[in-house]
C-alpha cells in the first residue's frame, strides 16, 4: 500500500512544473465565503431589515423629569403601535418565524432609542409534559427571542425569566388554550 501512495505522489509531483500547479490540482478551490463572514451578514441583514424607530409624542418636560412616569408613557405609547408584546410558539418548539422576527426587531429598535429600559422575556409553556420539562421549554423560548435582541448588542438589558406551565392565558385543556399559554411576554421595567 505505501508503494502505491509513493508511486502516485511521484507521478503527481513530476507532472506538475511547480507546486502550485500541484495544489491547483489536488486541493478543492477555496470557499468565497466563510463561517464569520456568513454569520456577521446574517447579523448585518437582520439589524438593517428594519431601521425603524420610535420616540413618544405625549412626554411633557414634566415627565422627562420623572423616570418611572416617562417609562410608564413611553412603554404605552409603544404598544399603541400595534406591536405585538406576546410571540406564541408551535408545540414543543422554540423556533421564530419570520413574522415574530419582525415583531423583535420593533423591539429592538425600540430599545436603542430608549435605553433607560430594561425588558424581561418571560417564558410559558402549556400544561403538558412535566413541571421540570415546560419551565427549561418557556426559558428555550425565550432565550431565543433574547438571541436575537443580542444581535443588536441589548443582551446585558434583557433578563429570561421562565414560568413553564405556572401562569396559563386560559385555564381550559383544548388546543386553543394550549396554543395561547406556549408564549413569551414582552415585559419592559
Amino acid at each position: 500500500m505505501l508503494k502505491i501512495i509513493s508511486l502516485t505522489t511521484i507521478v503527481l509531483l513530476s507532472s506538475c512544473s511547480s507546486m502550485d500547479s500541484l495544489y491547483k490540482k489536488v486541493l478543492p478551490k477555496p470557499s468565497v465565503v466563510i463561517i464569520e463572514d456568513r454569520i456577521e451578514n446574517t447579523q448585518e441583514n437582520v439589524i438593517e431589515a428594519d431601521q425603524s424607530s420610535f420616540q413618544s409624542q405625549r412626554l411633557s418636560k414634566n415627565d422627562v423629569n420623572t423616570p418611572n412616569i416617562a417609562k410608564l408613557v413611553v412603554v404605552e405609547d409603544f404598544r399603541n403601535t400595534g406591536v405585538s408584546f406576546v410571540l406564541y410558539f408551535p408545540y414543543d418548539g422554540t423556533e421564530i418565524d419570520e413574522t415574530s422576527t419582525k415583531q423583535i426587531i420593533k423591539h429592538a429598535n425600540f430599545m436603542r432609542n430608549n435605553t433607560t429600559l430594561n425588558l424581561r422575556l418571560e417564558g410559558h409553556a402549556d400544561e403538558r409534559g412535566t413541571r421540570e420539562y415546560n419551565l427549561a421549554l418557556g426559558e428555550n423560548r425565550a432565550l431565543s427571542v433574547k438571541e436575537i435582541l443580542g444581535l443588536y448588542d441589548l443582551s446585558s438589558r434583557v433578563e429570561v425569566i421562565s414560568f413553564g406551565e405556572e401562569k396559563p392565558t386560559l385555564q381550559k385543556h383544548d388546543e386553543d388554550a394550549w396554543q395561547k399559554n406556549r408564549r413569551v411576554e414582552f415585559v419592559y421595567q
